[in-house]
């Protein structure tokens, strides 16, 4: 198991099944709260942990023990089903899967915690109607959880309420954030080709000879019986990576290759500032590639936009995480 698994385990977590979406118009708090440039963390408990303890402090806002364990439930619900309670002790070399879920589960929180303060300071939160839907989903997600589970998990509905509004706030900010990337991409700018890809990383320290490998290797797969999957496989020890090239993409030459190919062909030797390139040609440009090439390019675009605010949000939040939490 990789870590590119777990990372895939705790965001089923995020966010509870609410996805984001569509921007929704976000209603103005009555007053803006005033936030210091740096704002000092509440400390933290590192004794014996109970259900009122501060184990995480994001700034003034604490995070009690109870709501790292909600948080912890939904992922342990989601998968030990699917994959026993064992998954949590494999090792991942100097880790667990379970330490890495803790780590994951508390960036998780904060990141949760850091956009809603931002969100105080911008004015933006839950209308009435909003937030009555939402504390509904949440009552009928809490309806599904047996008695017993949520007594042993320090489940409420007032802790359920209060994550789900909480990561509903989260979501908007993100639209707030990422709601202008769609409308400055260029329609013309979302020609794509489908493609099997070798890339050989080159620099200045080795392209010559790396050029001198890639065109061997491109000279013996000319002559090669099998197709190009299995040619990539046999020949460097990975498979070819599938991706969606399109003329947003930085590496032109690459790129101009691509749309250029016919189906099913092999490309010559591309080169580009990052290396060598072997391409097979999966599928043409279709409106229904282009759609799908569009789509992917606005998601990478909008998560680099977030991530650009985020990172100047949480510079104004000091962080504080009980030693006692990491321990577990």
């Amino acid at each position: 198991m990789k870590n590119s698994m777990i990372k895939k385990l705790i965001s089923g977590i995020l966010i509870l099944g609410i996805s984001v979406g569509a921007a929704a118009c976000s209603e103005k708090a009555d007053a803006p709260e005033e936030v210091p440039s740096t704002e000092g963390a509440a400390a933290v408990s590192n004794g014996e942990l109970k259900e009122d303890s501060t184990v995480i402090g994001v700034g003034s806002t604490k995070v009690l023990y109870n709501e790292y364990r909600m948080y912890s439930w939904f992922l342990k619900n989601q998968y030990e089903d699917v994959m026993s309670a064992q998954v949590w002790d494999y090792n991942l070399g100097d880790k667990t899967v379970g330490q890495t879920a803790i780590e994951d589960i508390l960036r998780l929180i904060i990141q949760i915690k850091v956009m809603n303060k931002e969100a105080a300071v911008q004015g933006i939160g839950l209308g009435v109607d909003e937030k009555e839907g939402t504390d509904h989903k949440a009552d009928q997600y809490l309806a599904s959880i047996p008695p017993e589970v949520q007594q042993q998990n320090g489940i409420t509905a007032e802790g359920m309420h209060q994550i789900f509004e909480e990561n509903e706030v989260a979501r908007k900010m993100y639209d707030v954030v990422t709601g202008n990337v769609e409308a400055n991409i260029d329609e013309a700018s979302m020609q794509a080709a489908k493609v099997l890809m070798i890339h050989m990383p080159a620099d200045d320290s080795n392209r010559e000879e790396v050029r001198a490998q890639i065109g061997a290797l491109a000279a013996e797969q000319r002559t090669y019986k099998g197709n190009f999957y299995s040619f990539a496989r046999e020949k460097t020890g990975s498979a070819p990576q599938e991706v969606i090239i399109g003329k947003m993409d930085g590496r032109s030459a690459l790129v101009n290759t691509a749309l250029a190919m016919e189906k099913h062909t092999v490309s010559n030797v591309i080169e580009e500032q990052d290396g060598f390139y072997l391409i097979f040609c999966l599928k043409k440009s279709t409106k229904g590639l282009n759609k799908v090439y569009r789509e992917q390019y606005i998601t990478g675009q909008q998560n680099m936009t977030f991530q650009a605010a985020y990172e100047n949000w949480a510079e104004k939040y000091e962080v504080k995480v009980s030693k006692s939490l990491l321990a577990n």
